[in-house]
């Protein structure tokens, strides 16, 4: 998602010849633009609460599934062309244990719902959502650790569980 950008010299030589902008004024406007850079990648690294949660574009890899603690599980979450951050596939899977595989959606944060949450819609099963109430992610948005809270009839569910990362 984010890049390093590079200015050209040329470049920079055209837009102080044709700019009504002085040359001050221009390199101002550059050091800004190379700030905001700069915060916008720093950003994304850390940890990040329920009401900051921008994307979800990170979620594709494995990840150790937690949900039941007593018999965790590998999840791999694969999105679909053209739907990066938002739907795609999933398979559960553990030893000695039926697959588990379906699709599912996810939705970043929206400030009219309140929180991010991913559903899965796993093949001839009843549906499944998960609050994600937090997660650990690296200056690219890819999650390293999330935490996510199922839900039931009366709404989120405690306790909370962990995913972690165990590949791409």
């Amino acid at each position: 998602m984010a890049h390093k950008p590079s200015v050209n010299a040329e470049f920079v030589d055209k837009v102080l010849r044709e700019s009504t902008l002085g040359s001050t004024a221009v390199n101002r406007l550059h050091q800004d633009y190379k700030k905001s850079v700069k915060e916008a990648i720093a950003g994304a690294a850390g940890w990040h609460g329920s009401d900051d949660i921008q994307t979800l574009t990170g979620l594709e890899g494995s990840f150790l599934w937690s949900e039941d603690p007593v018999a965790a599980t590998q999840i791999n979450f694969k999105f679909d062309a053209g739907h990066v951050g938002n739907q795609g596939t999933y398979k559960l899977s553990a030893p000695g244990k039926p697959v588990e595989q379906g699709s599912f959606f996810s939705v970043p944060n929206n400030p009219a719902i309140g929180w991010a949450f991913v559903n899965l819609l796993p093949a001839g099963l009843p549906p499944r959502s998960f609050i994600v109430s937090g997660m650990m992610t690296d200056e690219h948005w890819q999650i390293i650790i999330g935490l996510l809270k199922k839900t039931g009839a009366d709404g989120p569910l405690q306790p909370a569980f962990s995913i972690i990362r165990t590949g791409a």
